[in-house]
């Protein structure tokens, strides 16, 4: 009798405020777990970036590391982390980041609000 294998991925986003540096006030790691026997192809990026204020729109694009998407691959079982730094803006309510993900070998596509 022949099993299926499983293939799946996940995304974990944890918040830390461990940054040593006046321009950043937080940053965020993204892990994606790899939990498939074949090795996969992802690309991270910024969906959407929502800041009501032109000016500190500004100030946070030309500080945020992740303007463009980035394409890593992850090994089998297994899993990788990045890093994104979030820039110190005077933030309102309801000011939201939009972070997305591809797995560019099945098509699959998630994304998930981070409020500032």
């Amino acid at each position: 009798m022949s099993e299926e294998l499983m293939d799946v991925w996940n995304v974990e986003i944890k918040t830390s405020f461990d940054v040593n540096n006046i321009i950043y006030e937080k940053k965020v790691l993204i892990t994606i777990k790899n939990h498939s026997p074949y090795v996969r192809k992802f690309e991270v990026g910024t969906k959407y970036i929502n800041i009501k204020d032109q000016y500190e729109a500004l100030k946070f694009r030309i500080r945020y590391n992740l303007t463009s998407p980035v394409v890593i691959s992850i090994d089998k079982y297994r899993k990788e982390t990045i890093e994104v730094l979030i820039p110190k803006v005077n933030h309102h309510l309801g000011e939201i980041l939009y972070f997305m993900w591809k797995n560019l070998d099945k098509n699959e596509e998630k994304e998930i609000q981070y409020n500032l």
